[in-house]
Order: C-alpha cells, then sequence, then structure tokens
C-alpha cells in the first residue's frame, strides 16, 4: 500500500500509459480537460469502463462536463451512470487506487487530497464490476445525451458569476427529497419550490422578486 498525496496528476498519466490491458474510472464529477488527459494518453487497445453520475443537477452545475460523456463515447468508452455515486475509485490494470479526490481540477491541483495505492486487490475491482454490470445501471447513450441537453437547455440558464461552478461540492444535497418536502408546511413548502427554482446555492433578495 502507498499513500499518495503530492504529483497526483503526473502519477494518473504514469498509471494510464503504462496500462496494458483495463482501466477502469469512478468518480461523479469528470472535467473535460482530465477526460481528454485519460484519452490521449492511454494505449488504443485498452479496455476502458467508466462510473461517473450523469444527473440534471451534476449537469447543469457544470460538475460533469456533458461534452465528457459525448467525447469518452466518441472514444469507445463505455459510460454508465450511478445516479447516487459518491465512490472515487481509478483501476489501471493490477494498480487500484481508492481516493477522495474526483477527476476534476480542483481534485488534482487545488483540493487537498488522498490517495491510497494498492497492487493486486481483486476485491475493489470485483466491487467495481459488480457496480457496472448492474442491471440498474444504464449504459449512457447517445440518445440519452441528447435529450438530457435539451432538458438544461429549456430550464432557466445559469449564471457562473452567482455559483462558484469550480467547487467539487460533494457535500450538497442532489437527489430526491420527496421524503422532506411531505413533512413541510404549505408555506415552507411554497418557500422551498422558488428558492429550488433559483438553484443558486447562494442568492441575492433581488432574485426572489422573480416570483412575485
Amino acid at each position: 500500500m502507498q499513500i499518495i498525496k503530492n504529483n497526483l496528476q503526473e502519477i494518473f498519466i504514469e498509471l494510464i500509459r503504462n496500462s496494458k490491458e483495463k482501466i477502469y474510472l469512478s468518480s461523479p464529477f469528470i472535467k473535460e480537460n482530465i477526460a481528454k488527459l485519460i484519452v490521449e494518453n492511454k494505449k488504443e487497445w485498452v479496455d476502458c469502463k467508466i462510473l461517473t453520475k450523469f444527473t440534471i443537477p451534476n449537469i447543469r452545475a457544470w460538475w460533469l462536463d456533458l461534452s465528457v460523456v459525448n467525447y469518452f463515447n466518441w472514444k469507445d468508452f463505455s459510460v454508465k451512470n450511478i445516479s447516487n455515486l459518491h465512490a472515487k475509485i481509478f483501476i489501471f490494470d493490477n494498480n487500484i487506487i481508492i481516493t477522495s479526490a474526483n477527476l476534476t481540477n480542483w481534485g488534482f491541483f487545488k483540493n487537498l487530497e488522498y490517495w491510497v495505492l494498492f497492487q493486486n486487490n481483486l476485491e475493489v475491482e470485483k466491487d467495481f464490476l459488480n457496480f457496472y454490470f448492474d442491471k440498474n445501471h444504464n449504459l449512457i447513450e447517445e440518445k440519452h445525451i441528447l435529450k438530457i441537453k435539451e432538458i438544461i437547455d429549456n430550464l432557466p440558464k445559469l449564471d457562473k458569476k452567482d455559483k462558484n461552478i469550480s467547487l467539487d461540492e460533494d457535500d450538497i444535497f442532489l437527489e430526491d427529497i420527496s421524503s422532506v418536502k411531505e413533512n413541510l408546511s404549505k408555506w415552507n413548502l411554497l418557500t422551498y419550490e422558488c428558492i429550488n427554482k433559483i438553484w443558486k446555492n447562494i442568492f441575492k433578495t433581488e432574485d426572489i422578486y422573480f416570483f412575485d
């Protein structure tokens, strides 16, 4: 076992270049420049499987670049969606990394992250493949990309100046909160619905005037 805290990109590239059979990556957030780094450094014949969080909130908030999924598909990567994914696992042949870092600029260059590198850990690879082959986790195809793009294009546009889109905000709750809404009073529910439509983590009073 090896603890890695520095030179993450250099080590990541080296592991990609040395992989001869497989590259399996699990990351809810993926940015385009990291995706290109993966594609440009891997051997052409290597089997590549990706698990990510292909959800409207994740894509709309720019934590997962929609172009990434398109790019991976175009390069014959196999990409699957797990809507509650939080695990970050990187598998390069017999080298396996379990980490706090997403495949983002913050994950590689800005956040204080921790990588734990193992060799020949069959249990982790088995778990990854169980997630991947789970019938509840769908392969992301072009039709899904087009559909989610259509939905997002018809939603109110987010202002990048009003949202720090560079942060890997793992602690923000983005899933179904129907159980919470059921326990809200009429006024609190109305307030929640208005704030939810604003879709900003930090907003100003004038943002609420839209609902007057």
